[in-house]
């Protein structure tokens, strides 16, 4: 009997190719200090530099339990990639806010990230990407939920 191929391992293949494409940069090297989890945190703070983003904001969109969350900012900070900042609204919440370290490495990502999409997609048509972000969200959507 043939076995067939396991969607999570070759999710997991392809994440470790992606992880090895990105370190093989000049700029990915200086950058190694942040974990895949930081570059996407960075990446989401910065295209939502104008609005308020929040600790609770990021649990949700990761999929990650609070102290999860909490313990990735906590080394976040300790690296100099983002603070913690009040806001005058709601004394109790504090939005994360990247600095200038920060801001480099989204600099520093952007165009490898870029570049890494392009070599992964290259044989693909626009309707064949979309299909793909499609069933992949697909598939979260089915880990979210409770069945």
């Amino acid at each position: 009997m043939e076995q067939r191929f396991r969607i999570g391992s070759e999710i997991k293949a392809i994440s470790n190719l992606i992880k090895r494409e990105i370190g093989n940069y000049d700029s990915g090297k200086y950058i190694e200090e942040a974990t895949g989890n930081n570059m996407f945190i960075i990446g989401h703070l910065a295209r939502h530099r104008d609005e308020d983003v929040f600790q609770k904001d990021l649990e949700e969109l990761f999929s990650v339990r609070r102290s999860t969350m909490s313990g990735i900012i906590l080394r976040m900070e300790q690296k100099g990639f983002l603070v913690r900042e009040s806001v005058e609204y709601d004394a109790r919440l504090k939005k994360l806010v990247l600095t200038e370290k920060g801001w480099q490495i989204h600099e520093m990502m952007e165009s490898i990230v870029t570049d890494t999409e392009k070599k992964l997609t290259a044989d693909f048509s626009e309707e064949q990407k979309d299909m793909l972000f499609l069933l992949l969200k697909k598939l979260r959507q089915n880990l979210e939920t409770d069945v």
